[in-house]
């Protein structure tokens, strides 16, 4: 009679576990750039890793469909891809690889144009088969491709969040306002953050983000909010090469010291809640765009 009391009180609270995780809500993030050599997926990685070390669990998506490149800079080599769930029909949580601090990753294969114009039914088996896995998750990270195409565009807009990577370098500058400018008209309600990455000094980062959030707000309806910078720092490109993230093989330079209070703030803001379905449910109306 105990046992069976007991074996009761159990099950009751694995389903008040299994409730509460489902009814938790998932921060959803995209990290884009308007170009390219920024070192967005860096951003994305080690990020993603503070988050798990911050006892969060975290989905990082690889969304760039042109040039993947989470898996190399990781070091791994994925059996499946995001592209064998579209053509193949495999399922996602077989594609999942499992990274550094129990960082889950969903790769992409580069050149794939699968992902445009896919039929109802496929869209909404992958739509479907992503919610599933936000649902076990406290954090969805989508490192996008750069740039304004259409499907950058859509993978952004199936955030809650987005956080636009820049550099101090004019054409970074010019092309993050034309990113926010793209990426907001498409979906409003978006939550805008800005990152300058490979600043020289705090001072020169505040100047980057004066200007771009001097733009957006005479000529845009949103509201951008900055994040922070990460400095210039010869560990990062060492890592890079060693194919290890910088906050695990220097947890101490300025990098790593500088994303892991990036990573505090952004836990510290509220979940931006404002899409329903998953993060990939803006990918597959092209139409929408045109």
């Amino acid at each position: 009679m105990i046992n069976d009391q007991a074996a009761r009180l159990r099950d009751i609270s694995r389903l008040k576990r299994a409730t509460e995780e489902h009814l938790r809500p998932v921060r959803r993030i995209a990290i884009t750039s308007g170009k390219g050599g920024v070192g967005k997926s860096n951003i994305s990685i080690n990020l993603g890793i503070c988050f798990q070390r911050l006892k969060r669990r975290v989905l990082l998506v690889d969304a760039d469909t042109n040039l993947a490149n989470i898996d190399i800079l990781l070091g791994l080599s994925p059996k499946y891809t995001l592209g064998d769930a579209v053509i193949g029909g495999q399922f996602l949580t077989d594609i999942l690889l499992s990274g550094p601090e129990g960082l889950k990753i969903l790769p992409a294969s580069s050149g794939i144009t699968e992902l445009v114009g896919l039929d109802e039914v496929v869209a909404d088996r992958l739509d479907n088969a992503m919610a599933q896995l936000e649902s076990g998750q406290d954090a969805v990270i989508l490192d996008t491709g750069a740039g304004i195409s259409p499907t950058v565009v859509q993978f952004a807009s199936g955030a809650d969040e987005v956080i636009v990577v820049t550099t101090p370098e004019p054409t970074a500058i010019t092309d993050a306002y034309a990113t926010i400018k793209v990426i907001s008209s498409r979906n409003p309600a978006l939550k805008f953050h800005l990152l300058v990455n490979f600043a020289k000094n705090r001072q020169q980062a505040e100047e980057v983000a004066r200007k771009i959030q001097l733009v957006v707000e005479n000529y845009l309806t949103v509201k951008i909010n900055t994040l922070g910078f990460i400095p210039f720092d010869a560990h990062v490109p060492q890592a890079v090469a060693r194919q290890k993230p910088f906050v695990l093989t220097n947890p101490h330079c300025p990098a790593s010291l500088n994303i892991n209070l990036i990573a505090r703030k952004l836990l510290r803001l509220p979940v931006e809640k404002k899409n329903g379905g998953s993060v990939f449910r803006h990918l597959f109306k092209t139409k929408e765009l045109a």
